[in-house]
Protein backbone atom coordinates (compact mmCIF):
# COMPACT_ATOMS: atom_id res chain seq x y z
CA UNK A 1 0.00 0.00 0.00
CA UNK A 2 1.48 3.12 -0.71
CA UNK A 3 2.60 5.80 1.98
CA UNK A 4 -0.15 8.45 2.76
CA UNK A 5 0.45 12.15 1.34
CA UNK A 6 -0.62 14.87 2.59
CA UNK A 7 -2.35 17.33 0.39
CA UNK A 8 -4.24 20.85 1.84
CA UNK A 9 -7.56 20.87 0.09
CA UNK A 10 -6.66 23.51 -2.43
CA UNK A 11 -3.02 21.45 -3.34
CA UNK A 12 -5.71 18.68 -3.56
CA UNK A 13 -8.00 20.66 -6.04
CA UNK A 14 -4.47 21.57 -8.20
CA UNK A 15 -3.75 18.42 -8.78
CA UNK A 16 -7.27 17.07 -9.90
CA UNK A 17 -7.16 19.83 -12.21
CA UNK A 18 -3.94 18.97 -13.96
CA UNK A 19 -4.90 14.82 -13.73
CA UNK A 20 -8.37 16.25 -15.88
CA UNK A 21 -5.96 17.80 -18.20
CA UNK A 22 -3.72 15.45 -18.74
CA UNK A 23 -6.75 12.66 -19.03
CA UNK A 24 -8.00 14.83 -22.04
CA UNK A 25 -4.79 15.12 -23.67
CA UNK A 26 -4.52 11.40 -23.24
CA UNK A 27 -7.47 10.14 -24.22
CA UNK A 28 -9.12 12.98 -26.55
CA UNK A 29 -6.31 15.25 -28.33
CA UNK A 30 -3.36 12.82 -29.11
CA UNK A 31 -5.32 9.73 -30.46
CA UNK A 32 -7.08 12.44 -33.15
CA UNK A 33 -3.57 13.67 -33.62
CA UNK A 34 -2.12 9.91 -34.10
CA UNK A 35 -4.60 9.39 -36.43
CA UNK A 36 -4.08 12.50 -38.94
CA UNK A 37 -0.47 12.22 -38.19
CA UNK A 38 -1.10 8.19 -39.49
CA UNK A 39 -3.16 9.12 -42.73
CA UNK A 40 -0.57 12.17 -43.55
CA UNK A 41 2.21 9.32 -43.85
CA UNK A 42 0.45 7.50 -45.95
CA UNK A 43 0.27 4.49 -43.39
CA UNK A 44 4.22 3.71 -42.55
CA UNK A 45 4.54 5.24 -39.21
CA UNK A 46 8.22 3.79 -39.13
CA UNK A 47 9.37 6.64 -40.83
CA UNK A 48 6.85 9.35 -39.75
CA UNK A 49 8.49 12.03 -37.18
CA UNK A 50 5.22 13.09 -36.49
CA UNK A 51 3.70 10.30 -35.15
CA UNK A 52 6.79 9.29 -33.38
CA UNK A 53 6.82 12.22 -31.87
CA UNK A 54 3.31 12.04 -30.73
CA UNK A 55 3.79 8.09 -29.48
CA UNK A 56 6.49 9.70 -27.46
CA UNK A 57 4.57 12.31 -25.59
CA UNK A 58 1.87 9.71 -24.84
CA UNK A 59 4.21 7.56 -23.31
CA UNK A 60 5.16 10.56 -21.44
CA UNK A 61 1.60 12.22 -20.28
CA UNK A 62 0.70 8.29 -19.47
CA UNK A 63 3.84 8.07 -16.48
CA UNK A 64 2.50 11.19 -15.67
CA UNK A 65 -1.15 10.43 -15.44
CA UNK A 66 0.01 7.23 -12.96
CA UNK A 67 1.63 9.32 -10.85
CA UNK A 68 -1.21 11.55 -10.36
CA UNK A 69 -3.22 9.15 -9.73
CA UNK A 70 -1.26 6.78 -7.41
CA UNK A 71 -0.60 10.99 -5.17
CA UNK A 72 -4.34 11.16 -5.15
CA UNK A 73 -5.40 7.78 -4.16
CA UNK A 74 -3.01 8.31 -1.32
CA UNK A 75 -3.89 11.46 -0.40
CA UNK A 76 -5.56 12.78 2.80
CA UNK A 77 -6.68 16.36 2.43
CA UNK A 78 -5.74 18.00 5.74
CA UNK A 79 -8.91 19.45 7.60
CA UNK A 80 -8.67 22.68 10.25
CA UNK A 81 -8.40 20.03 13.05
CA UNK A 82 -5.00 19.72 11.36
CA UNK A 83 -3.86 23.47 12.07
CA UNK A 84 -3.16 26.05 15.13
CA UNK A 85 -3.95 29.11 14.31
CA UNK A 86 -0.98 30.77 16.53
CA UNK A 87 2.16 28.51 14.63
CA UNK A 88 3.57 28.23 11.70
CA UNK A 89 2.42 25.01 10.01
CA UNK A 90 1.38 23.26 6.67
CA UNK A 91 -1.09 25.62 5.07
CA UNK A 92 -0.04 28.74 6.86
CA UNK A 93 1.70 32.19 5.36
CA UNK A 94 4.80 33.27 7.11
CA UNK A 95 5.66 36.61 6.79
CA UNK A 96 9.21 36.59 7.32
CA UNK A 97 12.46 39.68 7.58
CA UNK A 98 15.48 38.39 7.03
CA UNK A 99 17.11 39.78 10.28
CA UNK A 100 20.66 40.86 8.45
CA UNK A 101 19.05 42.61 5.34
CA UNK A 102 15.64 43.61 6.45
CA UNK A 103 14.18 41.97 2.93
CA UNK A 104 10.94 40.39 3.91
CA UNK A 105 8.95 38.10 2.01
CA UNK A 106 5.83 35.82 2.07
CA UNK A 107 6.04 32.14 2.38
CA UNK A 108 3.32 29.66 2.75
CA UNK A 109 3.81 25.92 3.87
CA UNK A 110 3.34 23.61 2.69
CA UNK A 111 3.60 19.49 2.02
CA UNK A 112 6.40 18.23 -0.55
CA UNK A 113 3.38 17.04 -2.91
CA UNK A 114 2.77 21.00 -3.36
CA UNK A 115 6.38 22.59 -3.46
CA UNK A 116 6.42 25.53 -5.93
CA UNK A 117 8.68 28.22 -5.46
CA UNK A 118 7.54 30.63 -8.03
CA UNK A 119 4.40 31.05 -6.01
CA UNK A 120 6.35 30.63 -2.61
CA UNK A 121 5.30 27.35 -1.46
CA UNK A 122 8.26 26.13 0.37
CA UNK A 123 8.11 22.17 1.68
CA UNK A 124 7.79 21.42 5.43
CA UNK A 125 10.65 19.39 4.57
CA UNK A 126 12.72 22.16 3.42
CA UNK A 127 15.75 24.05 5.74
CA UNK A 128 13.11 26.90 6.31
CA UNK A 129 10.07 24.96 6.24
CA UNK A 130 11.77 22.80 9.02
CA UNK A 131 13.07 25.90 10.72
CA UNK A 132 9.39 27.21 11.19
CA UNK A 133 7.06 24.50 12.03
CA UNK A 134 5.74 25.23 15.73
CA UNK A 135 7.11 28.47 16.06
CA UNK A 136 4.85 31.48 16.21
CA UNK A 137 4.81 35.89 15.32
CA UNK A 138 7.76 37.36 16.91
CA UNK A 139 10.06 34.64 17.25
CA UNK A 140 13.53 34.37 15.50
CA UNK A 141 14.69 31.52 13.87
CA UNK A 142 17.80 30.64 12.37
CA UNK A 143 17.90 28.77 8.77
CA UNK A 144 21.24 26.65 7.99
CA UNK A 145 21.37 27.56 3.94
CA UNK A 146 22.60 24.86 1.96
CA UNK A 147 26.34 26.28 1.36
CA UNK A 148 26.77 26.44 5.17
CA UNK A 149 26.09 30.23 5.60
CA UNK A 150 23.12 30.62 8.28
CA UNK A 151 19.95 32.86 7.91
CA UNK A 152 18.27 34.30 10.61
CA UNK A 153 14.99 35.59 9.99
CA UNK A 154 11.93 36.95 12.40
CA UNK A 155 8.47 36.01 11.77
CA UNK A 156 6.24 39.20 11.46
CA UNK A 157 3.17 37.27 11.25
CA UNK A 158 1.17 34.29 10.36
CA UNK A 159 -1.84 33.57 8.45
CA UNK A 160 -4.02 31.24 7.88
CA UNK A 161 -6.02 30.64 4.45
Amino acid sequence: MPKETLLTKEGYKKKKAELEQLEYRLYQEIPERLKEAKDHGGGDVRENREYLYLKQEQDMIEAEVRALRELLESARVMTEDDFRADEVGIGSRAILEDVETGEVGTYTLVPPAEVDLLENKIGVDSPVGQALQAYSKGKTITVQAPEGKKIRYKILGIERR
